[in-house]
């Protein structure tokens, strides 16, 4: 089941980055481009049989997983403060962009990177599965999911609003489905608390959301081609 998700969440992130080449390319919303390339990495470099190569071609030391949270954090940075902008919520946008967002950011990259110096992680694990009785690795790992739950919450409230608002069928939908990723996203903290811990179920919830998620922003995408003036106005708000 999750090795089905893993690989479906791959293909979708992949299917849309390339179909956001053409835009980045012409320099249009480049962010929600470049975010959808890092969440293909981020994806791939969850799966096995990428992962393991491609950390043993960077040292076989884990850093590839360094590479995958921080791509994570780039990804939900980017597509978080874009929902903001999207439905029209300024709080979301200056909690994500403002001051405390770039604090929360710039907090859990810290303590992910030096948990991960002071970590014994030396032999490729993906999803550093074979370190998990290290205090550090722990540490590690919620860092990794602070900054993502903490911008999670930040756009449910908006995209709550727009799924129960009068904004036409296809904009309700899309709100739906992102409320249901990111909402999502927050839910898989109480699973990852030592004493209700369930991997096999964050790993589920997680990589359903990524494709909750990217069906949200597809069919955004579909209601701006129907109202193209109102379009440019979105997402590359932050451009």
């Amino acid at each position: 089941m999750t090795s089905i998700l893993q690989w479906s969440a791959l293909i979708v992130c992949l299917a849309c980055s390339l179909w956001r080449v053409p835009s980045l390319l012409k320099g249009r919303n480049r962010g929600l481009s470049w975010a959808f390339i890092l969440a293909t990495v981020s994806v791939a470099l969850s799966l096995p049989a990428i992962y393991l190569p491609v950390d043993a071609l960077l040292g076989g030391i884990n850093l590839a997983n360094v590479v995958l949270r921080l791509s994570i954090f780039g990804v939900f940075f980017l597509l978080t403060s874009r929902v903001a902008a999207a439905y029209h919520s300024p709080l979301a946008r200056t909690l994500i962009r403002g001051p405390l967002g770039v604090a929360v950011l710039a907090i859990s990259s810290l303590g992910l990177c030096v948990s991960y110096v002071l970590a014994d992680v030396d032999g490729s694990s993906t999803g550093l599965v074979a370190f998990t009785n290290q205090s550090a690795v722990a540490a590690y790992s919620w860092f990794g999911v602070a900054y993502t739950t903490y911008a999670a919450a930040c756009v449910v409230v908006a995209t709550a609003k727009a799924t129960l608002s009068r904004r036409p069928v296809v904009d309700r939908a899309a709100a739906f489905f992102l409320l249901a990723g990111f909402s999502l996203v927050c839910a898989t903290v109480p699973l990852r608390i030592p004493r209700w811990a369930n991997w096999q179920a964050v790993d589920i919830m997680n990589f359903t959301a990524i494709l909750l998620v990217a069906l949200g922003l597809v069919l955004v995408w579909l209601s701006f081609i129907r109202r193209p003036v109102a379009s440019s106005t979105q997402l590359s708000r932050q451009e």
